[in-house]
């Protein structure tokens, strides 16, 4: 039987910083009740716009999106740039609000899918699975979708820094699907567990990890971490890749799941991965979050 995450490590810290949390908390808990009466979509919908205006005007924002968009894409102008920036600012604010939701969006969202007979075959087999998605669109419509076909999919997840944020969101992420899994040593031991008795887990696998092997992402060498892909092989799971795309224009998720992916060993299976990903930015890049530090490592070291 899988164990339930840990809760957030209580620490030492100034009662001012405790306080700050809470108010955080307590403002977000606030909004969900307030909008409650609203659907998914519509708040959705009548927010977006602001997360593209505040993407464009976070320094951090927009600096950091706009890096990673002229080392990917060196040709795209300043006004290009600029739109996929707002427009992933747009998708980040729809997805926070999705999250907010999620309880209801389980049961309320409309999904398209393609692919699902690629898991089916899997569990049928007995085997268990490791899906890697990436930050782009919302990753937890595949879970939901899963669960519809009566696949349970878990998640390897990373703790929010603020820690009642932390317990919230605790208690709306299993709505998608279980276990969830923290991410760290601890989390990886216990998911190997559960693939190899036969369970899925679903791992986002498009960030950097620091001291991790350089794997072409999107042209450039980029930290990739292998221990997804050593997993499945270690535990006999199937390694597969699957994406959530938010159709506004449809109110509704496209969920593609693809084969199996086939390697020889676990750089080759990530390099696969992150081609795969890449596919997917290239065709919609609005829906990918251009804000983490991807290529940092890549970016200092290369010659001024």
């Amino acid at each position: 039987m899988s164990r339930a995450p840990q809760a957030y490590v209580w620490t030492r810290d100034r009662w001012s910083t405790r306080a700050r949390e809470w108010l955080v908390y307590a403002a977000a808990h606030a909004f969900r009740l307030l909008t409650w009466p609203v659907g998914t979509w519509t708040l959705a919908a009548a927010l977006a716009p602001a997360g593209g205006l505040v993407a464009l005007a976070v320094p951090g924002f927009r600096r950091r999106a706009e890096e990673n968009l002229a080392l990917v894409w060196p040709h795209l102008d300043a006004r290009a740039r600029r739109a996929i920036v707002a427009e992933a600012g747009r998708q980040f604010l729809r997805l926070m609000v999705e999250y907010g939701q999620l309880d209801r969006m389980t049961r309320e969202v409309e999904i398209e899918t393609s692919g699902m007979e690629h898991l089916e075959a899997v569990t049928r087999s007995g085997r268990g699975a490791v899906i890697l998605s990436a930050h782009y669109g919302n990753w937890e419509a595949v879970r939901i979708a899963a669960r519809r076909a009566d696949i349970e999919v878990g998640i390897l997840y990373r703790a929010f820094n603020n820690r009642y944020l932390d317990r919230f969101g605790l208690g709306l992420i299993p709505c998608a699907g279980a276990p969830v899994l923290h991410k760290g040593p601890a989390g990886l031991r216990e998911m190997m567990r559960h693939v190899k008795a036969g369970g899925v887990v679903m791992v986002l696998a498009d960030q950097r990890n620091s001291g991790a092997p350089f794997i072409d992402f999107l042209g450039h060498p980029a930290e990739t971490p292998t221990s997804p892909a050593e997993i499945a092989a270690r535990s006999g799971a199937a390694l597969l890749t699957a994406r959530g795309r938010r159709d506004v224009g449809a109110r509704r998720f496209a969920v593609e799941i693809g084969p199996p992916v086939e390697a020889e060993n676990a750089e080759a299976a990530m390099a696969e991965v992150n081609a795969r990903i890449g596919r997917w930015i290239v065709e919609t890049p609005g829906q990918w979050l251009w804000f983490h530090r991807r290529w940092r490592a890549t970016r200092r070291s290369r010659p001024r």
